[in-house]
């Protein structure tokens, strides 16, 4: 299929400047046709060449001159949901093609890198494709000739959303791996104190009674206990033997197990598994893994006045070939700006007394042991999605 090309100027102006060349030059007729003939298909060429690298170009493109009027527009800015097709868009000014943002707002980033001739960028999200995107915009100065003013901007808007989380994840083990080290060399000597002060509020209810004020020592002891056995948890780096474990019976044990437990009586419970699959895991700490999700997407339901529903899902995903368990409620969900602090050791949405701030972080340390990740995605009001990502154990 031949492709419509588009004005081109610059291409034009450089054919007509020939003609008058050789039209001056005094050059037989035959002669300048066959030259204008070379010059055109060279033109051709190399425009068709500069077409298909600008297209080849894994980002969407486009560039407008002074007048606004789009220059160019790559076959990436083609696709999607929010397409446009290049005819089109070319001639045409970028208000009367791009809707989403008001025309006043766009104009005044395009008049700023015209009036600065400096290179503008910023990120932006988007729900265009009905999940939220993150974009990284760059408004680019481009001038014709040398030492002329600016004649185009060029707009380049670049899906960096994997590259944000990979990002976040990279920093969230990092931030573990410190936390972890910083446990690792203050628990136990906090240990020591506690277990005199236990032992001293022991002597001292052997020798008074049990008293009140004892009785709130004692426990609060134990809960600090409690505390420092999940951070040394958290902590210590776990040797703890793998082997082969199918994944939806692992799912269905967690459920037994948590069908006896008062937390999970009220929640309906739908499942959604694949079809079977292994990962090279210890199963006594994936059962604790999942137990713990679920338990927190029970009491993320307790709160949203509906009947408590959750879901187990376990697929395979199509380009990693990873396994995937993911835990879905329908409960009150999570801001955005606290999803990045949930897995770090002692932040917890729940109410005092409910929790230490451990369970999110300890699991988060178990799935990287196993050489996978835990995420999370959720909608205030519109429940969460706790997914455990592991490596599939090839099949021998």
């Amino acid at each position: 299929m031949v492709e419509t090309q588009p004005p081109q100027p610059i291409a034009e102006a450089a054919l007509a400047a020939v003609k008058a060349e050789l039209a001056s030059a005094d050059i037989p007729s035959d002669v300048a046709r066959r030259v204008l003939g070379v010059v055109h298909a060279a033109l051709a060429e190399e425009r068709h060449f500069l077409t298909k690298l600008v297209d080849s170009l894994p980002v969407g493109l486009y560039a407008v001159d002074r007048e606004y009027r789009v220059q160019a527009w790559n076959r990436k800015r083609e696709s999607g949901m929010q397409g446009i097709a290049r005819g089109d868009a070319l001639g045409k000014t970028i208000f009367e093609i791009l809707h989403r943002q008001p025309a006043e707002s766009l104009k005044h980033e395009i008049d700023r890198v015209f009036g600065t001739g400096e290179l503008e960028q910023f990120e932006t999200e988007s729900r265009a494709s009905g999940d939220v995107r993150t974009y990284r915009i760059s408004k680019i100065p481009m001038q014709l000739h040398e030492g002329d003013d600016v004649t185009h901007v060029i707009t380049i808007g670049e899906d960096i959303t994997e590259w944000k989380e990979a990002l976040q994840r990279v920093a969230q083990a990092e931030k573990m791996a410190a936390i972890g080290q910083l446990a690792a060399g203050v628990m136990h000597e906090i240990n020591n104190p506690l277990a005199t002060i236990s032992a001293c509020a022991e002597s001292l209810t052997l020798e008074l009674g049990e008293l009140e004020y004892l009785k709130f020592i004692d426990a609060e002891v134990e809960r600090c206990k409690r505390i420092i056995d999940g951070l040394l948890d958290f902590s210590r780096k776990r040797s703890v033997a793998k082997e082969a474990v199918d994944v939806n019976a692992t799912v269905e044990r967690t459920l037994f197990l948590l069908s006896h437990h008062a937390r999970f009586k009220r929640v309906s419970v739908t499942r959604d598994l694949c079809v079977p699959v292994t990962v090279k895991a210890n199963a006594d700490q994936l059962i604790q893994v999942l137990m713990a999700l679920l338990l927190n997407a029970a009491d993320a339901t307790e709160k949203n006045g509906q009947a408590a529903k959750v879901m187990v899902r376990t697929s395979v995903a199509s380009a990693t070939k990873d396994v995937v368990i993911e835990i879905v409620d329908n409960g009150v969900g999570i801001a955005r700006g606290e999803v990045g602090k949930l897995f770090e050791p002692f932040y917890t949405t729940k109410p005092p007394g409910r929790g230490t701030g451990l369970g999110l972080s300890i699991c988060y340390g178990l799935v990287a042991d196993h050489g996978g990740r835990l995420e999370v995605e959720s909608t205030p009001g519109s429940g969460s999605t706790f997914r455990v990502v592991l490596p599939m154990e090839p099949v021998v």
